[in-house]
């Protein structure tokens, strides 16, 4: 996995929208990206404007690691659990006494 890189700036366009499908967990919230939205999206572009602004990298990196740490926790915790479930399942079937056959 790359770590994910921040430029010291950003220059371009930036569209301010609107998320438009009422069956969309966001629906109404704006949001800024740097693509259009083209007409079969599901935003609304609300506006537009060129920039060239400086981008605040500040403690970026500890996040990105606290986040990446955070996701792997949740992976062994899920994976701990999952492997839990099976050694149950496995005593549960040792445990099983079979009878003796009839003679």
């Amino acid at each position: 996995m790359k770590a994910l890189e921040i430029p010291e700036r950003f220059t371009g366009t930036v569209y301010i929208c609107a998320w438009s499908n009422p069956d969309f967990c966001l629906y109404g919230e704006t949001f800024v990206t740097d693509n259009a939205p083209n007409e079969f999206s599901e935003c609304i572009l609300l506006g537009q404007e060129e920039v060239d602004i400086a981008l605040d990298r500040t403690g970026t990196l500890d996040k990105q690691v606290d986040q990446l740490r955070a996701a792997r926790q949740k992976i062994i915790d899920k994976a701990t659990g999952e492997a839990q479930q099976i050694q149950e399942a496995i005593e549960s079937l040792l445990a099983i006494e079979m009878p003796e056959p009839v003679k």
